[in-house]
């Protein structure tokens, strides 16, 4: 019989659990099945809670099984990440890219809190966040026009400014958001 101290902590009861095996087997606790991280990758994909814990540890793994998951959809993506972001990434801090993106975005990356108990969100809240990122995404497309450029000098252009033009018209949608939610409330 395991004890209470054996058992993860659950820090949201809706999750489903899956179990990760010393055979590196991931189990679904709520199917009774095998799952492979597709599998998993499809759960998050329809906004299903997951946990992974370590079958004999009891430990949360769930951050390291997404990041497996995002680093194998990486090995499968046609457009590899540029070398020269790679090199910044593991130059920078760590070299992990967490340690990355809070450079890059200029302040720490937290878990952003759960819908159920979060604090309700303040108007003034809304602004510093669209302020902070309007700020974020003013820099990564510097930084992107600046690879951009380069890419052209060196006649590699492909469909990148189709793509910075989508990430445009994307903040463009989220301001206009972030503004609505402001002036209803």
């Amino acid at each position: 019989m395991e004890t209470q101290a054996q058992n993860p902590v659950i820090t949201n009861p809706n999750a489903k659990v899956i179990k990760r095996y010393q055979n590196r087997k991931l189990y679904d606790t709520q199917q009774s099945c095998y799952v492979t991280l597709e599998d998993i990758a499809k759960m998050i994909r329809a906004n299903e809670e997951v946990m992974v814990v370590d079958n004999k540890t009891k430990k949360d793994i769930t951050s390291s099984t997404l990041t497996q998951i995002i680093f194998e959809a990486e090995k499968k993506a046609r457009n590899y990440i540029s070398i020269d972001t790679l090199r910044e990434i593991i130059q920078t801090g760590t070299g992990s890219i967490s340690s990355y993106l809070e450079k890059v975005l200029n302040r720490p990356v937290t878990a952003a809190p759960r819908a159920e108990g979060a604090a309700a969100v303040e108007p003034a809240d809304v602004s510093q966040l669209l302020d902070s990122t309007t700020r974020s995404f003013d820099d990564i497309s510097k930084k992107l026009e600046d690879r951009l450029s380069k890419a052209a000098d060196r006649g590699e252009i492909g469909n990148v400014q189709e793509r910075i033009n989508q990430l445009h018209q994307k903040l463009a949608n989220i301001e206009t958001k972030i503004r609505q939610y402001e002036l209803d409330n």
